[in-house]
């Protein structure tokens, strides 16, 4: 009886490990290839209803619907009210300044970075990085160019950046990228404006029409919409840099090159364009996200140009050649896909390799 009872057992242990070697099969056939596994990736934007979040959300879809079941990437918004997630290294940070805190910190894999603030944290010298220098952000491919556009109402007297001596000058949020920027170039070029003015651009736009400050300094694609809207109602008028002053901004800030905004873009500059510099943002990645998660999502991307560029002017700029213009640090898959497809990449400018 203890001989048939021990058998029994044997038998229904030997009957458990076919039936547990069968699911095995089932979700690794054959037993030669590891099942795979979804990875998972946050992409930092920015606001709703901003260029960035339209660009970051809209790429994540794209990256779903072409590598489905390896990959799964969640846009997350990281400026404005209702934000997904806020940065708890920079106070009140949103957009792309929240969006390098957050891959530094690894609450987000990827997100969208202007080169100034690439800049900023790789040397720690911007306002919000107070002195710490960040490692982890590395770029990936281009998405966006932004153009500095100086601009004030019809009637003021302000024709150059010298004449905001004296008066009141809108620069959007207080630590943003062009806040940061102009509060160093105006100390540089002998500049005081009797007052600096933080707000939305919203609020901003608001101020100027208001009469509460003089003029207004952005940095975003042309058109900008907000101006676009502001024409409807105010003439305006173009505050166009000169020379000397693009250079002085060049010489201070090596991320900027030579631009112009064409001909016609405002009612402003119907038939003369205006000289001007712009930066590069990019889609970064952390240093900590692997070369082949990046190499498998730059060939994506590229392969999948026509359905980035139907969502915005920014996603038109993912092209690889625009890489070789661009003189950041690159993350290691990345320079891997670029240097497989003939693209050459600039050494990094002074400051934009990440410091120890």
């Amino acid at each position: 009886m203890k001989k048939r009872i021990i058998t029994m057992a044997l038998a229904v242990i030997m009957l458990l490990a076919v039936l547990t070697g069968c699911g095995d099969n089932a979700s690794n056939p054959g037993n030669d290839t590891p099942t795979t596994q979804v990875v998972k990736l946050s992409v930092g934007t920015g606001a709703v209803g901003g260029s960035v979040y339209t660009t970051g959300s809209g790429w994540a879809n794209v990256m779903n619907n072409v590598l489905a079941g390896r990959y799964e990437l969640t846009a997350e918004q990281t400026g404005g009210t209702g934000a997904d997630l806020h940065t708890t290294a920079i106070k009140d940070a949103g957009g792309t300044v929240a969006n390098v805190s957050l891959i530094e910190t690894g609450e987000v894999e990827i997100g969208i970075v202007a080169t100034d603030i690439l800049y900023g944290a790789y040397t720690g010298t911007a306002s919000w990085a107070n002195g710490v220098k960040y490692q982890k952000p590395l770029a990936m491919f281009t998405c966006d160019m932004p153009s500095l556009c100086p601009f004030t109402l019809a009637g003021s007297g302000i024709t150059t950046l010298h004449d905001l001596d004296g008066k009141r000058v809108g620069l959007g949020p207080k630590g943003s990228s062009i806040d940061s920027v102009f509060g160093v170039v105006f100390e540089e070029m002998g500049i005081t404006p009797s007052m600096i003015h933080n707000d939305t651009w919203s609020a901003t736009i608001t101020a100027l029409q208001d009469g509460v400050i003089d003029a207004i300094v952005v940095q975003s694609p042309a058109p900008w919409p907000s101006l676009t809207e502001l024409e409807a109602t105010q003439t305006v008028s173009m505050i166009q840099m000169t020379d000397d002053e693009l250079a002085t901004i060049k010489k201070l800030y090596p991320f900027y090159s030579d631009s112009v905004i064409p001909a016609g873009t405002y009612k402003a500059n119907a038939d003369f364009e205006i000289k001007t510099l712009c930066q590069w943002s990019v889609m970064a990645a952390s240093a900590d996200v692997s070369e082949q998660v990046v190499y498998d999502l730059l060939d994506a991307t590229f392969s999948n140009y026509d359905d980035l560029a139907v969502i915005n002017n920014a996603l038109k700029l993912a092209v690889p050649e625009n890489a070789e213009k661009v003189g950041v640090k690159w993350h290691p898959g990345a320079e891997k896909w670029y240097t497989e497809h003939g693209i050459t990449l600039q050494t990094p400018g002074e400051g934009f390799a990440p410091m120890a």
